[in-house]
């Protein structure tokens, strides 16, 4: 469980979008200043937190106020690592090598809870904890069937037409962290507290984005990037998908967009030979400037007793802000039928990058993994630029009587 106590405050909101904005913009200087200016409001955090329960330092009591009771392997690779940061006189970065700095597989499961509990995006989509894989298969063919007769070569085609293989390991996405020698004092468990806050908050921002628009070149494949087997890639970025413009989500419209994400095309195959499957898990994903100018207007409804009949969207559907998401925009689709894996061999690294700041020393963190959409029908990207919003309908129809009139 997250520290309850270090929740994103609207400080730690604005630099999140200032974030966002420049992973759009492909503002490598931004980015990097605003996952620094998040990772200094989390320390200030921790800080003052730790400050006010000075006296209170048992397991029960830092139990009850969310921070996590750490495991005997845990526990010891923070007191390793303590022990290397606090290196003086010495060499640290040969110290940080001689340490066990490789992050236990339970705080990796971790930080991938936090990640969800905290961004809904990244628990809506199949995300899997991949530490130490290179390469992961994926079920693409969730609407295939067991085919009766003989094994020959055409059904093993069609078999294997159904699984993809996603490399891991080749993209990385690392930060500068930031670590006084103040939180170094206080002990494993705090140490615990600030870089799983630092890593869920860094990767989920860098994960996000990735999801919703990665570009595929040295990141992973976006939702509303196009992932046809003939589709042209250059220079490794994979092209956005052609925009559907949307007025309304009314009946008529939201099924008629369902009905793109019910059938499947397999590999290699012709458009016309694609499989029906069922539609489920879905998810509508926009910015919240949009989602409170033009999509909570187009679910919500004002009945005619005066009350707010709120998400009237005729199917199920999972409403979820990200400011990865472009303004005008909006990502539709079954949100399980995105793949990321989470993961990696190394954790932190001392870094040369960074030079010592009064008390302070940065390290580098790293996390590998990859993330595609399992399918080209899985996602639309839609326009809802003109999107209008949702009125009570009244169908008024005119009844002509006629009577006879006797000569």
């Amino acid at each position: 469980m997250k520290n309850k106590d270090c929740k994103m405050t609207q400080a730690q909101m604005e630099i999140k979008n200032k974030i966002s904005a420049a992973a759009r913009d492909g503002n490598v200087e931004e980015f990097e200043q605003g996952i620094q200016e998040m990772f200094e409001n989390i320390h200030d955090s921790i800080m003052e937190q730790a400050s006010e329960m000075r006296d209170k330092a048992d397991d029960a009591a830092l139990a009850q106020r969310g921070l996590r009771l750490l495991t005997s392997q845990e526990r010891e690779f923070y007191c390793n690592l303590i022990e290397a940061m606090k290196a003086n006189g010495g060499d640290i970065k040969m110290a940080l090598v001689n340490a066990d700095k490789t992050f236990p597989v339970t705080i990796i499961s971790q930080v991938m809870e936090d990640m969800k509990q905290e961004h809904p995006l990244l628990a809506a989509v199949d995300t899997v904890n991949t530490t130490g894989l290179t390469k992961f298969l994926v079920n693409v063919d969730e609407g295939g069937t067991a085919t009766w007769g003989e094994l020959g070569s055409a059904i093993t085609q069609e078999l294997e037409s159904g699984f993809d293989e996603i490399q891991l390991g080749q993209f990385k996405l690392s930060a500068f962290m930031p670590i006084d020698l103040d939180i170094l004092e206080l002990g494993p468990v705090w140490l615990d507290s600030y870089i799983r806050t630092c890593l869920s908050e860094a990767l989920a921002c860098g994960y996000e984005n990735a999801i919703v628009t990665g570009t595929g070149k040295n990141m992973p494949i976006g939702m509303d990037r196009n992932v046809a087997d003939n589709v042209s890639v250059e220079g490794g970025v994979y092209p956005q998908k052609d925009k559907v413009a949307v007025t309304d989500l009314g009946v008529a419209t939201y099924g008629n967009l369902l009905s793109q994400l019910a059938f499947r095309i397999p590999k290699a195959a012709e458009p016309t030979k694609g499989k029906y499957r069922p539609v489920k898990g879905l998810i509508l994903v926009c910015n919240p400037v949009d989602y409170f100018k033009l999509v909570m207007p187009a679910t919500t409804m004002v009945t005619p007793d005066g009350k707010h009949a709120n998400d009237v969207l005729p199917v199920q559907t999972q409403i979820i802000q990200s400011t990865a998401v472009a303004s005008g925009e909006a990502i539709l689709g079954m949100g399980k039928r995105y793949f990321l894996g989470v993961g990696g061999k190394r954790g932190i690294q001392f870094s040369d990058d960074y030079k010592f700041i009064e008390d302070q020393r940065y390290y580098k963190i790293v996390a590998y993994g990859n993330g595609k959409p399992k399918d080209n029908q899985s996602f639309l990207r839609l326009d809802i630029s003109k999107l209008e919003p949702k009125y009570w309908g009244v169908n008024v129809m005119n009844t002509v009587t006629t009577q006879a009139v006797e000569a």
